[in-house]
Formats: structure tokens, C-alpha cells, sequence
């Protein structure tokens, strides 16, 4: 399975992660996706911007993980699939934004649910990925929904 599209000359822009960046607060993120290949990906990605990363399988676990770890290390943001096993990435994002509304929420799905996605957005998603995932724009909107849309001075982009 392909996970980020490529883009021709993004290799060394994608992976130019500033010091700024990576020295930053370390801020945890939630990664939930019943793919392990995607998981590690996005673990991977976000540990490359400064992230500190835990990873779920399915949206039982992952709200279990949010509740647990909120009082002692509390999550900065989460990335969810939207079709998960036991409990799908639309029911988390709804216990997310009535349970922890302060924690942003990136969904994730493949091209064949942008509708899904745009559900989710209306919902209460800051922001939302279509797989394969574009390096760039992983890169960009996780740091600016992650770090409160400080990065590059701009607000989230929320536009569909």
C-alpha cells in the first residue's frame, strides 16, 4: 500500500524541518488507524517534526488512551481514520469534541470518503487528510492545527 503520493523536487523540502521545529514544546499526538503500515508512517512523520507520538488501533483503545493519559500528559492533538474496527473515527471525533474539546482532531480517510471527511469537518475536525498522504501537506497541517496555527504565522487552513 502507498502511503504518501510523491511529488517531484519535495524530497528535500518535505524533510527541511527547522530548528525552530523540531526544538520546540514536544507536544503528544494520538495517531488511531487500524493500519499498522499507516501508523508507523505517521509516527514516523510527526516524530521527524518534534512530535511525540502514541499510536491506537482502533477507536476503543484510542478514546481508553486519550482519558487515561489526560490529566498526567495530555494529548496536543489526535489523527484518526474514519473507518476503524469496534468503534469508527466519526463516533471518536464526536467523543472527542464533547469530552475534550480542546484537542484537535485530523481525520483521515481515502479519496473515496471525501464526503465522510467533509461530515467530520462540519462535525467539529480541525482539519482532515485523504490517503495516499502528501508529505507536504501532512507537514503542514498537523503543525498548524498541533501548534495552534502559530506556524508560518497563519491560522489553520480549513478550506475544502
Amino acid at each position: 500500500m502507498k502511503l504518501f503520493s510523491t511529488a517531484v523536487g519535495s524530497d528535500s523540502t518535505e524533510e527541511a524541518v527547522t530548528t525552530m521545529e523540531k526544538t520546540s514544546l514536544r507536544r503528544r499526538v494520538l495517531v488511531i488507524d487500524d493500519n499498522e503500515d499507516v501508523r508507523g508512517t505517521l509516527c514516523d512523520r510527526l516524530d521527524s517534526l518534534g512530535f511525540e507520538v502514541a499510536v491506537e488501533s482502533n477507536g476503543v483503545s484510542g478514546l481508553a488512551r486519550v482519558t487515561e493519559d489526560s490529566e498526567a500528559a495530555p494529548f496536543a492533538g489526535m489523527l484518526v481514520e474514519l473507518h476503524l474496527p469496534v468503534l469508527g473515527g466519526m463516533a471518536v471525533l464526536q467523543e472527542m469534541c464533547e469530552r475534550f474539546p480542546t484537542v484537535p482532531v485530523i481525520v483521515m480517510s481515502d479519496s473515496l470518503h471525501i464526503a465522510k471527511l467533509r461530515q467530520a469537518m462540519k462535525l467539529g475536525a480541525k482539519e482532515y487528510l485523504v490517503k495516499p498522504f502528501d508529505p507536504e501537506l501532512v507537514r503542514r497541517k498537523c503543525l498548524n492545527v498541533f501548534l495552534d496555527g502559530t506556524q508560518h504565522g497563519r491560522p489553520p487552513d480549513l478550506r475544502m
